[in-house]
């Protein structure tokens, strides 16, 4: 069967298309086309993908192929249906982190490698090397300075929202050599973030 063109449903030989979880006809339960992450959820092929969208996407397929749902189906549909929710599952955990979606995507449109456009600054520049070493400080002090806490966290969250619409004017404007770069600093600032979120605070009295 083509990935999203028409083949034969297996069990009553009718025409169905390769995207079908269903056959059109019997009703029976395909076998999981080789689709991209993006064709599997039902998504456009496209960076700026809200992770409320994600979401749902994924909690539609896995309702519909929910195992209580599909128990009185024979013994193959049931193992069908248990490599679609693993295919979900597999496409869902690719696309939530937006650092490894970006770096999906551009093999998916570039297979090639060939990037156009002028590349990015990396994750070496003096804002993220400063906080690097105020994340590190965090770590070390004791007591922890609940305004410096407060001023890398913020700078955390700022350094990945406008990390994150570099990597959507990236892709919208072609700028495809641009990306590498921008997903490894979207990582490191990811990373920062955890490193934070392990900072015990300050007591509160």
């Amino acid at each position: 069967m083509v990935p999203g063109g028409m083949g034969d449903c297996w069990a009553c030989g009718k025409p169905v298309s390769g995207r079908a979880l269903f056959c059109h006809n019997c009703g029976s339960i395909q076998p999981p086309a080789d689709l991209d992450a993006f064709a599997r959820l039902n998504l456009e092929r496209r960076f700026d993908v809200e992770r409320a969208v994600l979401d749902r996407q994924r909690a539609g397929f896995t309702r519909i192929l929910d195992p209580e749902r599909l128990k009185s189906r024979g013994p193959q549909e049931r193992a069908l249906a248990d490599r679609h929710r693993q295919a979900v599952e597999q496409a869902y955990a690719t696309l939530r982190d937006p650092a490894a979606r970006a770096r999906y995507l551009l093999d998916l449109v570039r297979p090639d490698g060939d990037l156009p456009g002028t590349p990015g600054k990396g994750p070496e520049d003096a804002d993220m090397a400063d906080l690097a070493a105020q994340v590190a400080e965090l770590h070390a002090a004791n007591p922890v300075d609940e305004d410096q806490l407060e001023q890398a966290t913020l700078g955390v969250i700022g350094a990945i929202a406008g990390t994150l619409v570099d990597l959507s004017a990236a892709f919208h404007n072609d700028n495809l050599a641009a990306v590498p770069a921008l997903a490894e600093r979207l990582a490191l600032c990811q990373q920062l973030g955890e490193a934070l979120g392990a900072v015990t605070p300050p007591d509160v009295d």
